[in-house]
C-alpha cells in the first residue's frame, strides 16, 4: 500500500471497500462523466490516457471526463508510474503493481460504461451543508515548527457541496458529495485496505440517496479532527455524518420544478387547500471546459547539491539500519535517499522537468459548477475560488485528472513545513511548485467559470486571495398562491 512512509508492506485485511463510482449526464452536448476513484492519485499522463479510453468507450470527449481521486492512503499503488519516482515506497513496483494499475483502470472504465448504459430521464439539483469534522492541519508548535495537528487560527472550508439527480417523482438516482479533507481517519497502523470516510459515506448514502459518488475537495492542508486511528471507527462516524448532511442539504430542493396550487374542499368549514403541481420546466445548461496550464517548480537543486544529498542520505540509511532504528526513521531516510537518486539520474540524463503541464476543468450543471485542479490544493485557495465564482454553488475539486503535488498558499512558503518545502519528494519532482501558482489557480478557475456563466457578473477586483464569508445558497422560497387562483367553494358570510 502507498500513503504512509513508515508502512512499507501489503495489506493484512479488507475494510471499507475500494470502489470506482460514476455519474454520466447527457444534456445536449458531449456527455459529462463524473467519476470518483479510491486511489491515492494518478499522474497527469496516466489520467490523460484513461480519460481518452473512457471517452472512446462512452462516445464523449476527454475534456468532459472528470476523474477525482479520494486520495486514500490505504490502497495499492495505482501502477508503477508514480511509484518509480515517489519516495513514499522504497520499491519502484513490479509485475503485480502493474497488474493492479491495469485492473484499477479497467474497473473505472466499467463503472463509467455501466452508468452510461443506465441513463434515464432526470433533473439535477444542488445543495450546501456543513460538517464540522475537519481542521487546518498546519499547527505551529512551541518551537515555531509547522507540524501536522490542529491550527486553531487557520481557515478551513467545511462545506459539503451536493448535487443530486432525481426522477420526476423526486426519488434519487445518484448523489455527488464533495468535501475537502484528507481521508486519513484510518492510520498507518491499521494495516488494511480502506476507502476511509468516503467509503463509509457511500454506504450510508445509498440507503436514501441512490448511488453515491464522492469528490475530494481542496484538502491539501486539512485533516480529520480525529485522525490516523488504529481502526475504521472514526472513518465510519465522519462518513455517516457526511451522508446525513448531504441528504439534509437537498431534502427541500426538488430538481423538477414544482409549485403550490390551491384547491377547494369543505367539511364542517370551507377549506382552501394547497397541492404540489409541476411548474413550467426550463432547460438545464450543461457545459464543460478544459485548460492546459503550465505549473512551474521553484528553485531546483543543482547536480552537485543532489549528489551530496544522495550520498548523505544513503549514509544515514546505513547508520540507521546498523543501530536498529525504528521504521519511521529508517523509511523516512530512505524516502529522501530515493528521491535524491531519481532526481540525480534525471539531471544527468537531461530529462529533469522544471515545470509540468496539466489540465484544469470547469463544468456547469444548471446553476452550480465543478472546477478542478490536478493536485492537493490548500483549503484557502478553494475558499478564494468559491468566493469569486459566479456559480451557486461551486464544488472545488482538487485531486482531479492528475497528481502533480501540493499547491500551498503564498504565505505557507514563509512558514515552512512539509507542503511548501519537501512534499515534492512524495511526487518525484525536483522541487515544490512556485508560490505564484496559488493566484494562478484561483484566477484561472474563476475565469473559466465565468465563461460558463456569461449572464452573470464577472469578478472585477484585483485581490484574488483575500477571504470573506463563504457563499451560501438562498433558502428555498415557498410562496403562498394568490386567492384569486383558489378553487374553493365560496365562503358564506357570517350570520348578521
Amino acid at each position: 500500500m502507498i500513503g504512509y512512509v513508515r508502512r512499507q508492506g501489503p495489506a493484512e485485511r479488507d475494510g471499507l471497500p475500494l470502489e470506482a463510482t460514476a455519474l454520466v449526464i447527457e444534456g445536449g452536448g458531449a456527455p459529462l462523466v463524473l467519476c470518483g476513484v479510491d486511489t491515492i492519485g494518478l499522474t497527469v499522463e496516466q489520467s490523460d490516457r484513461l480519460r481518452a479510453r473512457i471517452a472512446a468507450a462512452v462516445s464523449t470527449e476527454p475534456h468532459a471526463v472528470l476523474l477525482n481521486w479520494n486520495h486514500t492512503h490505504d490502497a495499492p499503488a495505482p501502477g508503477c508510474e508514480l511509484l518509480r519516482r515517489s519516495g513514499l515506497l522504497e520499491t519502484s513496483g513490479d509485475a503485480a503493481t502493474e497488474a493492479y494499475g491495469e485492473l484499477l483502470e479497467q474497473r473505472v472504465v466499467e463503472a463509467v460504461c455501466n452508468a452510461a448504459a443506465a441513463v434515464e430521464p432526470a433533473r439535477l439539483t444542488w445543495g450546501l451543508g456543513r460538517v464540522d469534522a475537519s481542521v487546518n492541519r498546519r499547527e505551529v508548535d512551541r518551537g515555531g515548527r509547522i507540524v501536522h495537528g490542529w491550527r486553531v487560527d487557520g481557515k478551513v472550508d467545511q462545506q459539503v457541496v451536493v448535487m443530486q439527480a432525481q426522477r420526476s417523482d423526486a426519488s434519487p438516482i445518484a448523489t455527488l458529495v464533495g468535501y475537502g479533507c484528507h481521508p486519513v481517519a484510518v492510520g498507518m497502523d491499521w494495516g488494511g485496505y480502506s476507502s476511509d470516510y468516503p467509503g463509509a459515506m457511500r454506504i450510508a448514502m445509498r440507503r436514501f440517496g441512490g448511488e453515491a459518488i464522492f469528490f475530494q475537495g481542496a484538502a491539501g492542508n486539512v485533516l480529520p479532527r480525529v485522525c490516523f486511528c488504529e481502526n475504521e471507527d472514526e472513518a465510519v462516524l465522519i462518513g455517516e455524518r457526511l451522508a446525513l448532511e448531504a441528504a439534509h442539504a437537498v431534502a427541500d430542493r426538488r430538481a423538477w420544478p414544482m409549485r403550490l396550487a390551491r384547491t377547494g374542499d369543505a367539511s364542517l368549514i370551507p377549506m382552501k387547500l394547497l397541492r404540489r403541481e409541476r411548474a413550467p420546466d426550463r432547460k438545464t445548461p450543461i457545459a464543460a471546459l478544459e485548460r492546459r496550464i503550465r505549473i512551474p517548480f521553484q528553485d531546483p537543486p543543482t547536480e552537485t547539491e543532489l549528489a551530496t544529498l544522495a550520498a548523505d542520505y544513503e549514509t544515514q540509511v546505513e547508520e540507521a539500519a546498523a543501530r536498529g532504528a525504528g521504521p519511521a526513521e529508517r523509511h523516512g531516510l530512505a524516502f529522501h535517499a530515493k528521491w535524491a537518486r531519481v532526481m540525480l539520474d534525471d539531471l544527468r540524463a537531461g530529462t529533469a522537468r522544471y515545470a509540468v503541464e496539466a489540465p484544469m476543468h470547469a463544468v456547469r450543471i444548471g446553476d452550480g459548477a465543478v472546477v478542478t485542479v490536478p493536485g492537493e490544493l490548500f483549503t484557502e485557495l478553494g475558499w478564494a475560488i468559491k468566493q469569486r465564482s459566479p456559480a451557486a454553488p461551486t464544488l472545488v475539486a482538487g485531486y482531479t485528472n492528475g497528481a502533480v503535488g501540493y499547491f500551498p498558499t503564498e504565505a505557507a512558503y514563509a512558514e515552512g513545513g512539509y507542503e511548501p518545502v519537501f512534499s515534492n519528494r512524495s511526487y518525484g519532482t525536483l522541487s515544490t511548485v512556485a508560490p505564484s501558482c496559488a493566484q494562478m489557480f484561483v484566477e484561472t478557475a474563476v475565469r473559466m467559470l465565468e465563461e460558463l456563466f456569461p449572464e452573470r457578473p464577472r469578478y472585477c477586483g484585483t485581490d484574488w486571495m483575500s477571504l470573506a464569508e463563504l457563499p451560501e445558497l438562498p433558502p428555498v422560497e415557498i410562496k403562498r398562491p394568490p386567492d384569486d387562483e383558489s378553487g374553493a367553494p365560496p365562503v358564506a358570510p357570517p350570520p348578521g
